[in-house]
């Protein structure tokens, strides 16, 4: 071969490999975007989510939608990989963080500020409580904004993890949900009643056997449950939200699955 014939074939070597990174890049960038949108229209906070879809799917604008909320404890990021899992199913994905968390902060409203600020725990859990307040108003702005995404033919569903499970069943109480998942649900007395009061819907269940309170909670709400597709699923552990996602690692994609059968 030629000095000239070897040339040629090493810079098509080269360019294959930079398109398959370009390719890959791009496929990366269909699959997720930062998001922001206003929490009310009177007030200029902008709350941030990671908004996942597959657009290069001839059916991905006539599929269903999910929400991913995170834990009290954490933000979206740790709940990346079950997001991802979710939208490969061709599912439209967004993972929301809550007001003070994560990205959605904003003077006045920043866990981590109100944190390093407190001068005991009772002042940290009040200025917390507070912004938890503004949660509810954060998860309806969430879902408008994903049912301007979704065909109106198509439903939305709901992951919640840990407290956030308290913020989805009152979601539930004003528009109808196809499904939900709770992760290791933290509900107090309250929260469990105001969840047997709903219609029926499809609920999975998950919990780890070694956490009572989450365990009894999951395990009171799916036997009140009469939709024939609810599920209950218990590890022998003591982890909780996203690390028992971590621990087990079929978990998501057995979310995911679930979720795509319930809003068929």
């Amino acid at each position: 071969m030629s000095v000239s014939a070897q040339n040629v074939v090493q810079d098509t070597s080269v360019a294959e490999t930079f398109a398959e990174k370009i390719s890959a890049a791009q496929l990366q960038a269909k699959l997720q975007y930062q998001v922001k949108f206003k929490a009310r229209d009177d007030n200029d906070f902008l709350l941030t989510a990671d908004y996942r879809f597959l657009p290069n799917k001839a059916s991905a604008k006539h599929m269903p939608g999910v929400i991913v909320l995170h834990d009290c404890h954490s933000e979206r990021t740790k709940y990346k990989t079950l997001s991802t899992s979710i939208a490969q199913q061709g599912l439209h994905t967004l993972s929301l963080d809550f007001r003070g968390y994560g990205n959605s902060v904003g003077q006045g409203y920043s866990e981590l500020t109100v944190k390093k600020n407190a001068s005991d725990m009772m002042s940290y859990q009040t200025e917390v409580a507070v912004l938890m307040s503004y949660w509810s108003a954060d998860l309806l702005a969430a879902y408008h904004f994903l049912r301007n995404k979704v065909d109106n033919s198509q439903g939305i569903s709901i992951v919640a993890s840990g407290c956030a499970g308290a913020y989805a069943v009152a979601l539930a109480e004003e528009i109808h949900i196809n499904s939900m998942v709770l992760l290791t649900p933290d509900m107090s007395y309250a929260d469990k009643e105001r969840y047997k009061n709903l219609v029926d819907i499809p609920s999975y269940f998950i919990s780890s056997a070694q956490h009572a309170i989450s365990y009894s909670t999951a395990q009171e709400l799916f036997t009140w449950s009469g939709d024939k597709n609810s599920k209950l699923q218990v590890y022998k552990s003591d982890k909780l939200n996203y690390q028992i996602l971590k621990a087990n690692k079929y978990l998501v994609n057995d979310i995911a699955l679930w979720l795509k059968f319930t809003l068929r």
